[in-house]
């Protein structure tokens, strides 16, 4: 039997910063999906995977709002469990949704203690002075879970014409690993144990669309401001 009955299913970072939308009966945020890209327990995408054919079942002609990733276009991530996965379900609401829009985001930041988001994971080496590896080649894109929020709220607001489509919601600036270690460095007054290693691939992600609702802040989004202002406001 159903049990979807919450206008926002999940309750990890994203779904919280959603649940205004709880007391609205026309757009259904689904922000309960696998969200370590290193997941390869079977069960836990069969168990997302459920949960999204419920939630279409139950939200009927509501908008579906479906929570992705940009790291189906990562190089290092094609082939995966967790990227073949997403790309399934994405095809899958695309065809059974009357409305919906696709949010691939990238590295969202916010107050959350799951330990599998960038930020968490260096921020928790460095604090315990624990050894890590640092991927020379790659780049990691950074935005703000409020940021997110603005984006996608401004797409639900523009309507049908603008719905049924795949968004980026994304920084227009990425960052190099390295970067982010040396800010947080800097943020707590530690010296991080790290190795830097010859690994990791960068990649582009068209962030036209996050642009165009972030236009007024481009300049507070790169990297030697954005940077500090994220640790400032969630690792006080």
């Amino acid at each position: 039997m159903n049990t979807i009955r919450s206008m926002v299913v999940g309750n990890g970072m994203i779904a919280r910063r959603f649940s205004d939308f709880d007391d609205r009966d026309d757009v259904l945020i689904f922000a309960s999906g696998v969200s370590n890209s290193k997941e390869n327990r079977p069960a836990e995408f069969a168990r997302e995977q459920k949960l999204v054919e419920e939630s279409i079942a139950w939200s009927e002609n509501r908008l579906f709002i479906y929570f992705s990733t940009c790291s189906v276009t990562d190089p290092t991530e094609q082939g995966s469990l967790y990227v073949r996965h997403k790309l399934f379900l994405e095809t899958y609401i695309a065809e059974n949704c009357a409305h919906y829009l696709i949010i691939r985001a990238s590295n969202v930041v916010g107050g959350t203690e799951n330990p599998h988001t960038v930020l968490n994971f260096f921020v928790n080496r460095i604090r315990n002075q624990e050894p890590f590896d640092v991927w020379q080649g790659a780049s990691r894109n950074l935005i703000d879970v409020d940021d997110v929020y603005r984006i996608v709220t401004d797409y639900i607001a523009r309507g049908p014409n603008d719905w049924n489509q795949i968004i980026n919601v994304a920084n227009p600036y990425s960052v190099r690993p390295l970067e982010i270690v040396q800010a947080i460095e800097t943020h707590l007054g530690v010296t991080a144990r790290y190795r830097l290693i010859d690994k990791g691939e960068p990649f582009a992600i068209d962030t036209t669309k996050s642009k165009a609702v972030l236009h007024n802040k481009l300049t507070e989004l790169q990297p030697n401001r954005y940077l500090p202002y994220l640790l400032q406001k969630y690792y006080v």
